[in-house]
């Protein structure tokens, strides 16, 4: 028996009530609650949120339940891995491009001293990232520090404030099949500094016992321009060293490290050649998009762009060709087209007539007939089901309203940056290429439809139809 039909008889069992009592209560098939007790049906969402209210679950107990139920339809791998997108979305979605300078640093005073605790091992390593981004023209930091160790605070505050900097990190990838979700958690500070450092943030990763980790107290290291950090696993302990044959050994040690790995993502800032990018890694066959708004793209003509875009920091002509292209790729599309977005995007959409993945300074906002046009042909195709919209729900699922994501099995994952980035749309996108990574995005967006992670078909359309019959008002 599966855990969810042992759960599911413990709680008919302390009710003390029939299986045909509660299957008329919550209007259901007594044999289908029958036949899940023994694991030969899986009951649909539906009845399975209506046993949750008939029991009326508390919130631990409701959570498990649908725990198990998950577990039950994706297996416990696959169950986890969605966990973990899940999971890197709704972290990406709190984080805020926008911070407070960092503190003034004149002086490093730990030099060639043992640093002991790890609040002071944290402030020492803050207080020597400032000061040499600070001091340093261009400096370069190279990195290979403990899992504990999440700098993304430290080196976005500094690229934030303009500092002119850049990053080579070395990251440990799970080779195990099976530990796909932690390598998701890496993105966690992947994502947000490549954007906030517009590419000068440069991961490597390696899938091996790498030559770096020596059976050393001090085994991480952090490399700057003038002085080598040294830290142990459980950051109880580190040493700052400026001496500079050291610091040059350490240097020419990491590059031929760097040499083993492979680069994690690849980033551009340059606007045309992002969407360049953007319709070099569209299928022709499918499109698996995550984004605020619905991706209503594949409705946009060339007399809509005639209409609207106008000239702007790069030459009409080729901007125009690029993004004519790119909008008659996503209409040629005859196979899978997915879009997944946010009531709040929907609504963004419509008041303020902006699409947030076309730069303003290139597109002002669209008249509200051509904005209601189009979400006529989205409710049509997704009634038609040529083409899957779905609505996610705010409590299980958020989505980060700078960021549009693509996922395919064969290109990869790209990640552009929207309106809402503080930089705006297009100015940076990451692209992965990673098995794992690839591989849980895409299972990911597998298996949205029908899950309590989205609303379903029927309810998407019904908001949709509301919002256009309020836009005709």
């Amino acid at each position: 028996m599966s855990k969810f039909s042992i759960y599911l008889k413990d709680l008919i069992e302390d009710s003390g009530e029939s299986i045909s009592f509660i299957a008329r209560s919550i209007e259901a098939e007594r044999t289908s609650i029958h036949k899940a007790l023994t694991d030969e049906r899986i009951l649909s969402y539906k009845v399975v949120q209506a046993l949750a209210r008939h029991f009326n679950l508390p919130v631990d107990k409701k959570k498990e339940f649908f725990r198990l139920y998950d577990i039950l339809l994706q297996g416990e791998e696959s169950y986890e891995n969605r966990q973990a997108v899940c999971s890197l979305l709704n972290a990406l979605s709190s984080i805020r491009f926008s911070m407070l300078p960092p503190p003034q640093v004149d002086s490093i005073e730990l030099a060639n001293r043992l640093i002991k605790g790890e609040y002071a091992v944290r402030n020492a390593i803050r207080n020597v990232l400032i000061y040499e981004a600070t001091h340093t023209d261009k400096a370069n930091f190279s990195m290979y520090v403990p899992e504990k160790l999440d700098l993304t605070m430290e080196l976005m505050e500094l690229w934030l404030a303009q500092c002119d900097y850049s990053v080579d990190a070395l990251l440990c990838f799970y080779s195990n099949h099976t530990s796909g979700s932690k390598n998701i958690q890496l993105l966690r500070s992947v994502i947000p500094l490549c954007l906030a450092s517009r590419g000068s943030y440069r991961p490597y990763y390696f899938c091996e016992t790498p030559k770096a980790a020596a059976l050393s107290p001090m085994s991480y290291y952090i490399i700057t321009p003038h002085y080598l950090i040294q830290l142990s696993e459980d950051l109880s302990m580190a040493q700052i060293r400026d001496d500079t044959e050291l610091i040059e050994f350490y240097q020419g040690f990491f590059r031929n490290l760097l040499e083993c790995c492979d680069p994690l993502v690849r980033c551009n800032s340059n606007i045309l050649e992002v969407l360049q990018e953007y319709i070099s890694n569209t299928s022709p066959d499918s499109l698996q998009i995550m984004m605020p708004q619905p991706c209503t793209g594949r409705y946009i003509t060339p007399e809509v762009i005639r209409k609207y875009m106008h000239n702007g920091p790069m030459p009409y002509k080729e901007m125009y060709n690029l993004v004519e292209h790119h909008f008659s790729v996503l209409q040629q599309i005859n196979g899978t087209y997915q879009t997944v977005f946010t009531e709040k995007g929907l609504q963004d959409l419509i008041t303020t007539r902006t699409m947030m993945d076309l730069p303003p300074q290139y597109v002002p906002p669209l008249e509200n007939q051509d904005i209601r046009q189009m979400l006529r042909y989205l409710y049509d195709e997704i009634d038609r089901g040529s083409v899957q919209g779905m609505l996610v729900r705010p409590t299980s699922l958020q989505l980060p309203d700078y960021l549009s994501i693509y996922v395919h099995p064969k290109t990869g994952l790209h990640i552009y940056t929207t309106n809402a980035f503080v930089y705006g749309a297009y100015c940076c996108n990451i692209h992965i290429a990673e098995a794992s990574i690839c591989r849980i995005f895409y299972g990911f967006m597998q298996s949205l439809a029908g899950s309590n992670l989205v609303y379903s078909k029927a309810d998407t359309l019904q908001l949709l139809a509301q919002h256009i019959a309020e836009m005709e008002v």
